[in-house]
């Protein structure tokens, strides 16, 4: 089992563009640590297939396997405390999400973001989007701007919209965002993906 707190650190590297691919030293670099201890700690995360890797003349380049469902723990597990942090430091957030938590089990609403002071509810369908446009109580929201989209719309909008990758909190539905993101993987790869200094 992995997921201790460099690892972790490892995979937060990659929680704001899961289509990046780093170099070890690149890794070793962002992070601040030696390079002989990261190079160990990736080889274990590359032979527990969290990792795949691409060798680059004498490089390898890492970049996240997101078919693997350890991968995606360690993801969301990143993203719970990037949830944690974000609702410590909003306590008008920390009131809302048990009004979020119900509105997304009245309405089957699978995905719940917030991004600046929007929240962004993503619906699988147009009717179970029109049925989350009804029973939302705006007031309730208490300064957030609801945005309601499909999941084709959203879909859509993380292939064109980085912002989105980059500031977002998952509020509720951290298996399902991960979920659409590997529907996309390839298009976010050949869109964001590139080597990075």
């Amino acid at each position: 089992m992995v997921g201790n707190a460099l690892e972790q650190n490892i995979i937060g590297l990659y929680s704001d563009n899961p289509s990046s691919a780093y170099s070890i030293n690149q890794i070793a670099t962002k992070l601040g640590k030696k390079y002989p201890y990261i190079n160990k700690k990736v080889t274990i995360l590359i032979k527990n297939r969290i990792f795949k890797k691409i060798v680059v003349g004498r490089s390898h380049l890492c970049s996240l396997n997101l078919s693997n469902d350890e991968t995606i723990y360690l993801l969301i597990l990143n993203e719970i405390h990037k949830k944690k942090r974000v609702v410590e430091k909003n306590s008008r957030l920390g009131t809302l999400m048990e009004y979020l938590a119900k509105a997304a089990r009245a309405a089957n609403n699978p995905l719940i973001l917030k991004q600046k002071d929007t929240l962004l509810f993503v619906t699988e369908s147009k009717e179970s989007q029109q049925d989350l446009e009804k029973s939302l109580l705006k007031e309730a929201l208490k300064g957030h701007t609801p945005q309601i989209l499909t999941k084709a719309e959203f879909l859509e909008r993380l292939k064109t919209d980085k912002s989105l990758h980059e500031f977002h909190t998952i509020l509720h539905g951290f298996e399902k965002y991960y979920e659409y993101i590997r529907e996309i993987e390839d298009e976010l790869k050949i869109r964001y993906s590139k080597l990075t200094p």
